[in-house]
């Protein structure tokens, strides 16, 4: 491929992206984002965003985890996931299972998306 053609395809793929991401506000601060990943249960992976000021929540709402273990009583799936999420550069609440990051309005876009990568890895594990 030719470097125009390179710059084409990287346009196209950044568009299907945009197109494959619906984003609704649930109040004044608040955005769902509905990515384009599955996971491995074949649902859409969701984002939640918060602004705060100068920066912004990336959070995943505690739902992946929820969505694997409802009761909470796979310690070693938990333990497991929180591990992946603090390797991945995220934080974790222990008390509500959420992996979260606080970025700037400059790295929101990789947050969301990185997020719902590491969302996407941690469904394998149920």
């Amino acid at each position: 491929m030719k470097k125009d053609e390179i710059e084409l395809l990287g346009q196209a793929i950044g568009n299907y992206v945009a197109k494959s991401t619906k984003t609704i506000w649930v109040d004044k601060k608040t955005m769902q984002i509905a990515t384009m990943m599955i996971d491995a249960y074949g649902d859409t992976v969701y984002v939640w965003v918060e602004e705060d000021g100068d920066h912004c929540r990336v959070s995943d709402g505690g739902r992946i985890l929820f969505k694997l273990d409802p009761n909470e009583e796979d310690h070693e799936l938990n333990e497991t996931a929180e591990e992946i999420a603090v390797g991945s550069g995220y934080e974790f609440d222990e008390d509500h299972f959420e992996i979260y990051v606080d970025v700037d309005q400059q790295n929101l876009a990789q947050a969301v998306m990185k997020l719902a990568q590491l969302q996407v890895a941690i469904s394998y594990l149920g």
